[in-house]
């Protein structure tokens, strides 16, 4: 394993820690985080999202990556408070996940004003995607905070371990299978986006 990528690894390893220590809290409420922790992959739109934005960050060297994934997780608190949790948004997020592959896939690792935008966006609806239903404002806020948490730490995931892989392994075979890889995810997020809008209206 190259610096690099040790370096990455250690930052990125020690997160998956703190499950252990927190799964037997008895910190009110906490359940909320965990129900939160998940949420940014609970729907097919949201994952597909996450998966190609994930996948475009992962594309480029980590020092140029960091502008783009400080716009994701920036703009994922904006949409957290800002949004409404009567918007559908389902749509945006399976457009957003199409042009985040497509420039994973057709331009990997250039770009950086227009991956930063991509994310940035991505995380923004993320952020409102995120936003839990009405109830204690205590309970609410632990869903928040854990929707923040695994929004941010799934991005890093991916991208972290793509960018591992593709620098421990630096075999064109494994750029073109990470390229196929953001083309198909694309594939299935337009096909997801069309099936939205070929179902008939409700009576």
């Amino acid at each position: 394993m190259t610096p690099r990528p040790a370096r990455l690894a250690g930052w990125i390893v020690p997160t998956l820690c703190p499950g252990a220590a927190f799964a037997h809290a008895p910190v009110p409420g906490i359940k909320g985080f965990y129900i939160g922790l998940l949420h940014p992959f609970s729907t097919p739109a949201q994952a597909l999202l996450m998966l190609g934005v994930g996948l475009l960050a992962g594309s480029f060297a980590l020092e140029r990556a960091k502008a783009p994934i400080a716009a994701f997780v920036g703009l994922s608190l904006v949409g957290l408070f800002a949004g409404s949790a009567e918007w559908v948004l389902d749509p945006a997020m399976y457009g957003i996940a199409v042009i985040a592959c497509t420039h994973a896939a057709l331009a990997p690792g250039r770009g950086v004003p227009l991956a930063a935008l991509v994310l940035g966006v991505g995380g923004l609806v993320i952020g409102a995607a995120s936003i839990p239903d009405a109830g204690p404002a205590r309970d609410r806020a632990f869903t928040m905070t854990g929707s923040l948490f695994g929004a941010g730490m799934g991005l890093l995931y991916i991208a972290g371990l793509s960018a591992i892989v593709k620098e421990r392994f630096a075999a064109p075979v494994v750029q073109i299978g990470f390229r196929v890889l953001a083309a198909w995810t694309g594939a299935i997020a337009l096909v997801m986006l069309a099936l939205l809008y070929a179902q008939p209206p409700a009576p």
